[in-house]
């Protein structure tokens, strides 16, 4: 298990741009925690991938494990990509608002850079019936499965374009 300091931890979720690994670079980041991705995992194949041929140290967490970090207070930024700016809000992969709520709550700067990934607005039901190939959820039921939302500008300390 990582025993991490207060404050310590970067939070990525989406795939960014490649001038983003450059960012990370530069503000000498090693290490950072990055949200699986589901349904397609893009944060576990894509963004992960990006990250170790950059020389970036990825930690890969379960979606619904950002709360459990910003409650042992470790969190001290977050950043989303996100595929389209608006006049009050950015159009972000799903998980970016939750991320964005909870940050404003334990005061964690969020900032949002461009993604590599465009436009898929809805995904399969199926999608998230299933995982590795194997069915996980019960026969007979509905999903939903947003895969882009709003983030409101006021969550976020800084966008780049």
């Amino acid at each position: 298990m990582l025993i991490e300091e207060k404050k310590s931890i970067v939070l990525l979720n989406g795939v960014f741009e490649d001038a983003f690994f450059h960012l990370l670079k530069e503000q000498k980041i090693k290490k950072v925690y990055v949200l699986e991705g589901r349904p397609y995992l893009d944060g576990a194949k894509a963004l992960c991938s990006k990250l170790i041929k950059n020389r970036i140290q990825p930690v890969l967490i379960a979606d619904n494990m950002a709360g459990f970090l910003f409650y042992k207070d470790l969190v001290k930024e977050v950043w989303i990509s996100y595929q389209e700016p608006g006049d009050q809000n950015i159009l972000a992969k799903v998980g970016s608002l939750v991320l964005s709520v909870l940050a404003k709550k334990h005061q964690v700067a969020v900032k949002a850079f461009p993604s590599a990934k465009r436009k898929k607005y809805i995904g399969h039901p199926k999608d998230i019936f299933s995982f590795e190939g194997k069915r996980v959820a019960a026969k007979g039921i509905y999903g939903f499965v947003p895969l882009l939302e709003d983030v409101p500008k006021t969550y976020l300390s800084e966008i780049y374009l």
